[in-house]
């Protein structure tokens, strides 16, 4: 019998390669275009990332650009180094990169700036009082209330559309967390890292959807294709599992790596195991709207910057301004800069926002807080309850999926309810459901 593969995103395509490579037919359940938030647009010489803008350099995401032959493809800042903003007190501030650049920030109070060498000493400053604690609470010990408020707010708005008071520190930040669980200063924990830095980050030419593409390209021949929903997954009387999709077929399979989240996850395991479907069901969402604009090169955008990200409460839940053609220029053409402004987040709740107030007060945003005098809507995207908000305890749901992976071999869950929204975590996450499965194969 075959692996299901349920869900094409990036993550149920790497899942299939890494089976087809083995020498398997996997069959792939998906009722929608395979890609998922992989989605680039060409427009009259812009490239409009409407879902992930940048990749992170990590080894499973060089080895597969390496497999799939777009290595050389691979485009990184052409602004070395470069800055990431965060707004505070009516301006942009830059996130410090280094010790000289923290002693000179506004972000911080000359009482942090003065403690904090001690605190990066001391062991256990930062060790938790309970089972998982807020990142608010995780790291005011550290460096204060209003800095974690005023630096990580904005920053985790970003990357997750959450609060700060509301996330997890254990599941944003594991390897802090378990230092800090054994007692460790935060300088000891520094030291235990592996080497090499910060990792870099990259764009693919042609957009990231090449990824999807490519990945499609190596699997269409060699992969089943049900155009349809996968409603549930239960167990075989004779062994193995029975998926029954929404087109009426049902299939029997040996095994099942499972991409879906959220609420299309709580109903598929309702048969397989109760208990997870509910904890699922208790998954909150942020929704995010992606707007593309265009500007002229003349306007005034901060010198050699990423983009800015906000805090709570601005107007229209701005969340954050990428200036992708400042540091990778061929995104535009040479008149112009493209600005992806993102919108929404937890705070915004699950409401859609009008497009039309969109093309009409985001510019006024950029005039605000930018400078930004001219730009032209490109495109909008919407991407409802697109990122899991990992709040406190979402260690929990983590231990479920394993606790109902080890009573139902063969069945892997690698969707973004376990945790890593960005593409190198999809990649390493499929990757892994699928050594899973194949360990229960080859044991079996």
């Amino acid at each position: 019998m075959a692996t299901a593969v349920i869900g094409a995103g990036v993550a149920g395509l790497v899942a299939a390669y890494e089976l087809v490579k083995t020498g398997e037919r996997p069959i792939i359940i998906e009722p929608s275009t395979p890609g998922g938030m992989l989605r680039s647009v060409q427009h009259d010489g812009f490239t409009l990332e409407a879902g992930p803008n940048v990749l992170v350099e990590r080894p499973d995401v060089v080895q597969l650009f390496r497999e799939l032959g777009l290595k050389d493809d691979v485009c990184y800042p052409a602004v070395q180094p470069y800055g990431q903003f965060v707004w505070c007190d009516g301006e942009a501030r830059k996130v410090p990169s280094g010790v000289g650049e923290l002693i000179r920030s506004s972000l911080f109070p000359w009482n942090i700036k003065l403690s904090l060498p001690g605190r990066l000493l001391l062991p256990g400053v930062i060790k938790p009082k309970a089972e998982d604690v807020s990142i608010l609470e995780f790291f005011t010990p550290l460096i204060g209330a209003q800095v974690t408020k005023n630096l990580l707010d904005p920053v985790l708005k970003g990357i997750y559309g959450g609060d700060v008071a509301k996330l997890s520190a254990r599941s944003i930040f594991p390897g802090l967390w378990s230092a800090a669980e054994r007692g460790l200063s935060l300088l000891g924990y520094m030291r235990r890292r592996p080497r090499g830095g910060k990792p870099a980050i990259f764009v693919v030419r042609g957009g990231i959807q090449r990824i999807a593409d490519a990945l499609w390209a190596r699997l269409k021949d060699n992969v089943d294709l049900i155009p349809a929903r996968a409603d549930s997954i239960a167990r075989h009387d004779g062994g193995g599992y029975v998926v029954n999709c929404s087109n009426g077929q049902q299939l029997s399979v040996e095994s099942c790596i499972v991409t879906s989240a959220g609420a299309s996850l709580a109903g598929l395991v309702k048969e397989l195991d109760k208990d997870l479907g509910s904890y699922i069901s208790a998954q909150q969402y942020a929704s995010l709207t992606v707007v593309h604009f265009s500007v002229p090169r003349s306007e005034p955008l901060i010198k050699d910057a990423f983009g800015i990200l906000f805090p709570g409460g601005m107007p229209e839940n701005l969340l954050g301004v990428m200036f992708n053609s400042l540091i990778f220029p061929h995104v535009a053409p040479p008149d112009k800069h493209i600005l992806t402004v993102i919108v929404g987040g937890a705070q915004a709740g699950d409401a859609r926002p009008d497009e039309s107030r969109l093309r009409e007060q985001v510019p006024l945003l950029l005039k605000r807080y930018l400078g930004v005098a001219s730009a032209e809507c490109l495109r909008i995207t919407q991407w409802p309850r697109a990122i899991p908000q990992l709040v406190v305890g979402h260690h929990k749901i983590v231990a479920e999926f394993d606790r109902v992976e080890a009573a139902n071999p063969g069945v892997a869950f690698v969707g973004v309810d376990r945790g890593g929204i960005g593409v190198s975590d999809r990649v390493r996450l499929a990757k892994s459901g699928v050594e899973r499965v194949r360990t229960v194969k080859n044991h079996g």
